[in-house]
């Protein structure tokens, strides 16, 4: 109960934080100049952000599909990309949960295993980590003078940067790993001693344990590894896309290159480690002051950073709905299944 508690309170407390940064950051702004500008887009490349975000979206059921099909599974391409919007949707209340929904409503009509499904993500997670690692470096080497520039006047950003790549961090991160693995050793041998009645809970455990093994094994089994990753990097170029349309949409933005769009995607990513929902204000902040660095004026940054932020968190709300609807009407005749 006290574990409970303290996640509503973490969840009300980033929240609150969110709310409060983007409430600073557009306090003193006025609304009749906003308007205006949402009036004045472009709303062709709009609309083209949008259908950069379902290109990617379908990359990622396809993706999710491959790294399925090992184990056994063929599901349905539209559970897939409907799930992924659930995904998003699910993010935008409580953050970093939609993966566990996205596992939940695959394992309920596509019958396969959940700790299954979880160990393909978990494989999903680490690509999209590992890209993202890479795409920062050449980034970050092609825009060099710009990360210094944005240093130079945001050093506290500066600490947080440096820490989170921290050699530090990665040894933490190992030995959390490495104190679960120690854990569960510890209560298989625990629960091992215990009386005939702890039996079912202990082959529940490692059924548990063997289906997320298997899930996370499903990556060494994939009929083509080189489409795998030909599909990872679409979804970060389609993500790329989505952002930098929303420059052509917007006047004052209008001339920024596709390496703004690329130092702005990047900046833009690290505030979402912020666990807040869809990282608002963080998100805005950064944006905002990325532009900043590229010469747009402080209010335009502002007024560009709510368009982009608004126009894929609207779609993901839409689409997300639309998905929780449809995905009962299209799976009517299946039985559900709990694992």
């Amino acid at each position: 109960m006290k574990k409970k508690l303290f996640n509503i309170f973490k969840y009300i407390f980033f929240l609150a934080v969110g709310i409060f940064l983007f409430w600073w950051l557009y306090k003193d702004e006025p609304i009749k100049e906003y308007i205006q500008a949402f009036n004045n887009l472009n709303f062709f490349w709009i609309g083209a952000s949008v259908f950069f975000g379902i290109l990617s979206q379908v990359s990622r059921a396809i993706r999710w599909n491959m790294l399925i099909r090992p184990l056994g599974y063929r599901p349905k391409f539209h559970n897939s990309f409907l799930s992924v919007y659930i995904l998003y949707l699910v993010n935008l209340i409580i953050p970093r949960a939609g993966e566990i929904f996205r596992c939940s409503v695959m394992s309920r009509y596509e019958k396969i295993p959940f700790a299954k499904l979880v160990g393909t993500v978990f494989i999903e997670r680490m690509t999209d980590f590992i890209t993202l690692l890479i795409l920062a470096i050449l980034i970050i080497l092609s825009q060099m003078g710009v990360f210094i520039g944005f240093f130079k006047t945001h050093p506290e950003m500066q600490a947080k940067f440096i820490t989170i790549f921290s050699i530090q961090n990665l040894v933490l991160v190992l030995l959390i790993l490495g104190l679960v693995y120690l854990s569960y050793i510890i209560s298989r041998r625990y629960f091992h001693k215990k009386k005939k009645d702890n039996a079912t809970f202990l082959f529940k455990l490692r059924l548990i344990k063997h289906n997320f093994i298997e899930g996370i094994k499903s990556v060494s089994k994939l009929e083509n590894k080189w489409l795998f990753i030909g599909h990872t990097f679409f979804i970060f170029l389609m993500w790329l896309f989505m952002l930098y349309v929303v420059f052509l949409a917007y006047e004052p933005t209008s001339h920024l290159t596709i390496q703004t769009g690329m130092i702005t995607f990047l900046m833009g990513g690290l505030a979402m480690l912020a666990p807040v929902q869809a990282g608002i204000g963080a998100w805005h902040f950064m944006v905002i002051e990325t532009l900043v660095i590229y010469g747009i004026a402080r209010p335009e940054g502002k007024i560009f950073a709510l368009i982009a932020h608004a126009s894929t968190n609207l779609v993901y709300l839409v689409f997300g709905t639309i998905a929780i609807a449809l995905m009962p009407l299209l799976n009517s005749g299946k039985k559900e299944t709990r694992d």
